[in-house]
């Protein structure tokens, strides 16, 4: 998983909007296996890792 995490998290670094646009405003989703997804935003010209999230787990959380 480890791998499958970088090499999607790098095509990131050339393609920042290639994620959906996230369940909170302003962030992206990037999907890199059907049971986990990458939550990040876009700053400047950025990238910043929020989370990622098993898809078992609520998203985004209750507070």
């Amino acid at each position: 998983m480890d791998i499958r995490f970088r090499d999607s998290v790098g095509r990131l670094a050339m393609h920042p909007m290639l994620g959906r646009a996230g369940r909170v405003a302003g962030t992206r989703e990037l999907i890199p296996h059907k049971s986990y997804r990458i939550v990040y935003e876009v700053k400047d010209e950025r990238i910043v890792i929020l989370a990622i999230v098993h898809t078992a787990r609520m998203w985004p959380p209750l507070r």
